[in-house]
């Protein structure tokens, strides 16, 4: 009985690995069909990673189990992963049948070639894999060579294996090796991924769940202010916003009058009027710019605007309503957020960052940490308008109004 448990308990975990054992590939579309790099953050464990963009992401239950990182000494295979075809290279040691067999992950036999060859390195070119992990088996009467190869291509399943040629030396020429890599992260069933990528100056964010190994495509759109700084974009529903708050600040010096008619830009804790120092703060690199409501009004990019109180409406209305959209919104952790930063999941990519305001009565800057606080373009009255925030402390947003002089966070939305 004990051995019986044993087993169940042994294919069970077995099963379960396999579960988890996912290939995610990338492509652009939009302004870039190339990807730069990816940042992949899984925001239910909080760990972070960062890779080329033609590299393949391999979520595993444990890693090091089944490492895709390289083949056997004894046979190359390349390129690896392969989109349309690869070639497999071995040596054989003497003039005898060789037998080249692909099995899939679950052990099965979906291709077999076997014939007697001549003395030598041989080259064998494998096509019309489906996306997955194989091991390909290379043997003889008296060696055996085995490999993992890994396919990302879409192809029909009409599976080929040619033989291409015997070389009498001890290699080929690699002519075309592959410049991907394989990179492991641990990941385990119903975990929420969240991918941040990059191409020249632009920037897409989507989140994912993964079931299945996939392409995953990041449609890049211009976003870019007047300094030629571009944003991260994310779509949310039927809305695509920026991804990080507004950090615009032109050359304009901040007055003491209290003025509401004339546009100021502040940095967080900075008091100074030199633009370039400003940038060089630690504030303006994370949190961005806080704007009173004129200079909010025109701080976005060609093709973005300040959003509606309605269309912030919109997207608390798709995130299940204001009692638990902050939660959904709020970046994950306590890194720029004070603890508890109750309920954070960024389950769409929002990663809202609490970079305070700035009080207009004696231009005290606060609650860095602990608020997000975003304008609308909407008016309330002549002196005050409309503005979304979050707390560090709750799960919801709260909607309000105020002054039109304070200092508050901007995130655009597409026009």
């Amino acid at each position: 009985m004990k051995k019986f448990t044993f087993i169940v308990s042994f294919l069970l975990t077995i099963s379960i690995l396999q579960a988890q054992d996912y290939l995610i590939s990338f492509t652009g579309s939009g302004q870039s069909n190339s990807v730069d790099s990816i940042q992949v953050e899984n925001l239910s464990q909080g760990t972070k990673l960062s890779f080329n963009g033609n590299d393949v992401l391999h979520l595993v239950g444990t890693v090091g189990i089944n490492a895709l990182t390289g083949n056997e000494s004894n046979v190359k295979i390349y390129p690896n992963p392969m989109i349309i075809s690869t070639l497999v290279e071995f040596f054989n040691s003497t003039t005898q049948p060789v037998c080249l067999e692909i099995y899939n992950e679950m052990g099965v036999l979906i291709a077999k070639r076997s014939a007697q060859f001549q003395k030598g390195r041989l080259r064998f070119e494998i096509s019309g894999l489906n996306q997955g992990i194989y091991n390909v088996n290379v043997k003889a009467a008296d060696w055996r060579y085995s490999a993992k190869l890994i396919s990302i291509g879409n192809n029909p399943g009409n599976i080929e294996i040619k033989y291409q040629v015997t070389d009498d030396g001890t290699s080929f020429k690699n002519d075309i090796k592959s410049t991907q890599e394989i990179v492991q992260m641990q990941y385990n069933d119903g975990e929420m991924i969240l991918f941040k990528s990059f191409a020249e100056n632009y920037s897409r964010v989507l989140t994912l769940v993964p079931t299945q190994s996939q392409t995953v495509n990041f449609e890049f759109v211009i976003c870019s202010d007047n300094d030629g700084k571009g944003y991260s974009v994310v779509t949310i529903g039927s809305q695509t916003w920026m991804a990080e708050n507004l950090a615009y600040l032109p050359s304009v010096s901040p007055s003491s009058d209290g003025s509401i008619t004339i546009p100021y830009y502040y940095v967080n804790g900075y008091q100074g009027t030199n633009v370039n120092d400003a940038k060089a703060t630690s504030c303006y690199q994370i949190y961005g710019v806080l704007y009173n409501w004129p200079a909010a009004l025109d701080a976005c990019p060609s093709g973005w605007h300040l959003p509606s109180d309605g269309e912030w409406t919109t997207l608390t209305d798709y995130l299940g309503g204001l009692s638990i959209a902050g939660g959904k919104l709020k970046e994950t952790g306590t890194t720029h957020w004070e603890s508890p930063n109750s309920g954070a999941t960024n389950e769409n990519g929002f990663t809202a960052l609490p970079a305070g305001d700035r009080d207009f009565n004696h231009g005290v800057f606060g609650e860095l940490g602990y608020y997000s606080i975003w304008w609308s373009s909407t008016e309330s009255s002549q002196n005050f308008a409309w503005y979304r925030y979050l707390d560090y402390n709750d799960i919801k947003m709260f909607s309000d109004k105020y002054v039109k002089p304070c200092g508050y966070s901007v995130r655009c939305i597409k026009d």
